[in-house]
């Protein structure tokens, strides 16, 4: 009790810091300005960090991030405190910036933050520090930026493969990239200058002119190609349009009148060119097949020897000839590359159906037969593309796209399983030296684990690569063997005690946990002596076995009878969710009694507890139900809550507005006995909303009743000043009737002590001056009717 009444409030201005963090854990949420003051100018680290806990402002933990002592908790404060409403200035700040992308725990997260980290240092090194393989690879996939790879590319250099060679191989795309940009553009001022030294004249111009088009297109498409790959990376494209202006335009050839003939080799070389334009239509993805390749192959007989025999009657001009022979040769290439198309396609359909080896996986005996098999796959592919020889002009078949697709996932999955067969064998040394040391140590057990994992790594190694270890794989096999023979001379003894012990658990059982750690220790102990490599060890582990066996029926009688209680358990909870789903549904919640749906919710939940444990698996689904019909009623009940809160809130502001209303003590208190009445008919709401409200609303009827009790209080007192003063002035009446000793002495006294009564009402003021002059009168009077008698 003493104690109590000498005790302190815990105060910030104290000494001991421990005493200032008692009192930061006093003061409530909103308490923000004191927060932040202590984190400001306290002297002692703890009693900050425990400010800085409680602050909510970004803005005052932000100049944290400028004090070494506090810089890192600072930090890590604002990443919580982030949100939409943070001003730029701290969420665009470096240090804020690498923290929250190499604390992002999503990629959907680290891909919003990534964006906004515009020093390319400050990126690299945030990304390389996140923790997650995941977010590092979809953000680095999601980077351009050459600086931004080049940092990347060193940060992660020895650290992290898939990063690195993500940026490496980017990088080494953007160069390429460039060095065609370069190429390309020095080939462009070849073509120009070769199409504007082609004379005019030259008996050839219409078929140089052909070809120096074909591939000035080409080069156009590539040049195209090679920004839109550039272009990734930021590089401004090149004006494409003003290149083509630079081409000189075609020379107009001169129309020179023939003679009429008999074939019209103009229409000839129009049905060559339709039959062109079918054979390129044949080949698009998803043609119909209305010709077939015989078909097309007769056409172009017809055709032909029609050409022929017109020629030999009168020979077509030379410009006519050579532009048909050049048709006629597409047509051909297109028909062979129809024929070719239809015999490959399905053989591409096959190889596509195959499912990429993966040399890791174990339907391959070794590491080596899978790799074989995936550089088979590899050739068949790349020998494939090779036959299908698919013209440039026309766009590829799916099959073709497909298979460019499998040859890098091929290429791909092949630098997988070097990097994993490199690992393979860094993990082989790492292996042999940590069986090497585990021999040293005489750790029998472990280093017969250890040979065995070996030779399971060894096994899946390529036979190449494998060799080198084999020698020192057998020298060490044979020190494991020395090693097991001794350790099973040396433990005999520890087997036999072990077989005692578990036999005397068994005739002498513990409580059943006890029991089943004594057992389970027991095992431990005997799986630490190794396997049982001798026929004596081998009866002895039998022995172990049976009496382990033996010694945990209790347990196991224990277990059962706990299994049926869990059983129990979740039948009760079972009850309980359908009971709260049959209230939840049918109870009508206009007209809810509401503390009857507390008492119901609590008592779910008393319950609930009560009936604990039940199965982990089975009562996990059953717990999500509970949560939801007991989150859903606790729902509908704080709905209610907050109406009860509102009205209560009403009723302590009619409180104050009555207690500051200046109308009489009396009618106050009447008042305030009614707004009494009206809190008893207010529901239910929350502990500590409903003690916070009536602590103010009996602040307010305090103070009320406490004015009206010193109003009766006064008037209590008045009431008897009257009444003694009656009392004087009835013994005064009375005296003058019946004591004829009564002087002007004792009227002076009655007079004194009237007087000291105090103020008197009017009326009773008046009675009493009546009272002494009717007896100085009489008291006269008697003085001088005795004076006459005398």
């Amino acid at each position: 009790m003493l104690r109590k009444l000498f005790s302190r409030k815990p105060r910030l201005d104290a000494e001991d810091p421990a005493i200032r963090i008692a009192a930061l854990a006093v003061l409530e949420d909103g308490d923000q300005a004191t927060f932040a003051r202590v984190f400001r100018d306290d002297a002692d680290r703890d009693v900050r960090l425990k400010a800085l806990e409680r602050l909510d402002r970004p803005d005052i933990v932000f100049e944290g991030l400028g004090d070494d002592d506090v810089a890192a908790e600072s930090l890590s404060r604002i990443l919580s405190l982030i949100d939409d409403d943070t001003p730029e200035t701290i969420r665009n700040h470096p240090a804020v910036q690498r923290a929250a992308l190499t604390a992002a725990e999503t990629v959907e997260a680290a891909l919003a933050i990534a964006p906004g980290v515009t020093d390319s240092v400050v990126f690299a090194a945030a990304l390389a520090e996140n923790p997650r393989a995941q977010v590092r690879l979809a953000v680095a996939d999601a980077t351009w930026n050459p600086a931004a790879l080049s940092e990347i590319e060193k940060t992660t250099r020895r650290r992290d493969k898939s990063l690195h060679r993500v940026a490496r191989e980017r990088l080494a795309a953007l160069r390429a990239a460039s060095h065609r940009r370069d190429e390309e553009d020095t080939q462009t001022e070849s073509i120009l200058a070769a199409a504007v030294a082609l004379e005019g004249d030259d008996p050839h111009y219409e078929a140089r002119r052909d070809a120096i088009e074909k591939d000035w297109t080409n080069h156009l498409v590539a040049m195209e190609e090679t920004d839109q790959e550039l272009a990734r990376f930021g590089v401004v494209a090149r004006d494409l349009n003003a290149t083509r202006r630079r081409f000189p335009a075609r020379r107009q050839p001169t129309h020179v009148p023939h003679p009429e003939v008999e074939i019209d080799f103009g229409a000839l070389l129009t049905r060559a060119e339709s039959l062109l334009a079918a054979g390129t239509g044949s080949l698009q993805p998803g043609a119909d097949e209305n010709v077939s390749v015989e078909d097309a192959k007769q056409s172009v007989d017809d055709l032909a020897a029609e050409w022929n025999a017109g020629a030999d009657v009168k020979p077509p001009g030379e410009e006519l000839s050579t532009r048909f022979r050049q048709v006629m040769a597409s047509v051909a290439a297109r028909t062979r590359d129809r024929e070719r198309a239809q015999d490959l396609v399905p053989k591409a359909r096959e190889l596509l159906a195959r499912d990429i080896p993966d040399p890791e996986h174990p339907r391959f005996d070794t590491f080596e037969s899978g790799m074989h098999e995936l550089r088979r796959q590899r050739d068949d592919v790349d020998r494939l593309l090779g036959r299908f020889a698919w013209p440039d002009d026309v766009p590829e078949l799916e099959e073709i796209a497909a298979l460019k697709q499998r040859q890098r996932d091929l290429a791909t999955a092949a630098e997988q399983s070097e990097t994993h067969a490199d690992a393979m064998l860094d993990e082989m040394a790492d292996r042999l030296a940590e069986l090497r040391q585990s021999i040293e140590d005489g750790a029998v057990h472990d280093a017969v684990e250890r040979e065995r994992r070996l030779r399971d790594l060894l096994k899946g190694l390529p036979r190449a690569k494998a060799q080198p270890f084999n020698t020192d794989l057998a020298e060490l096999s044979a020190r494991v063997r020395e090693l097991r023979e001794w350790r099973t001379y040396a433990q005999g003894p520890q087997r036999e005690a072990l077989c005692q012990q578990v036999e005397e658990l068994a005739d002498n059982p513990l409580e059943p946990h006890e029991q089943m750690q004594a057992i389970k220790s027991l095992r431990d102990q005997w799986n630490q002596l190794g396997p049982a490599d001798t026929r004596r060890d081998r009866d002895l582990r039998r022995r172990f076995d049976r009496a382990a066996e033996r010694a945990f029926e209790p347990c196991r009688t224990y277990f059962k009878e706990q299994a049926e209680r869990r059983a129990f358990n979740l039948e009760q909870r079972q009850a309980i969710v359908a009971a709260l789903e049959g209230f939840l549904e049918n109870n009508d919640w206009d007209h809810a009694d509401w503390r009857g749906v507390e008492r119901i919710l609590r008592q779910a939940r008393n319950e609930w507890r009560h009936y604990h444990p039940v199965d982990r698996k089975a009562g996990r689904q059953l717990t999500t139900r509970f949560e939801e019909l007991a989150g859903a009623i606790h729902a509908l009940l704080k709905e209610e809550w907050d109406r009860n809160i509102e009205r209560k809130e009403e009723i302590v502001a009619e409180a104050i507005a009555i207690r500051d209303s200046g109308e009489r003590v009396t009618d106050q208190a009447e008042a305030m006995k009614g707004l009494q009445r009206r809190w008893k008919t207010v529901g239910p709401l929350p502990r500590r909303a409903d003690q916070r409200l009536w602590k103010q609303f009996r602040e307010q009827c305090d103070l009320v009743f406490e004015a009206r009790s010193v109003v009766l209080d006064r008037h209590s007192q008045r009431r008897q000043v009257v009444a003694d003063a009656d009392a004087l002035i009835t013994e005064l009446e009375r005296r003058l009737e019946i004591d004829p000793s009564l002087d002007r002495n004792m009227i002076a006294d009655y007079e004194r002590r009237l007087h000291e009564l105090g103020t008197l009402p009017k009326a009773v003021e008046r009675r009493a001056d009546e009272a002494l002059k009717d007896a100085d009168r009489i008291v006269v009077a008697r003085r001088a009717e005795t004076a006459r008698d005398d």
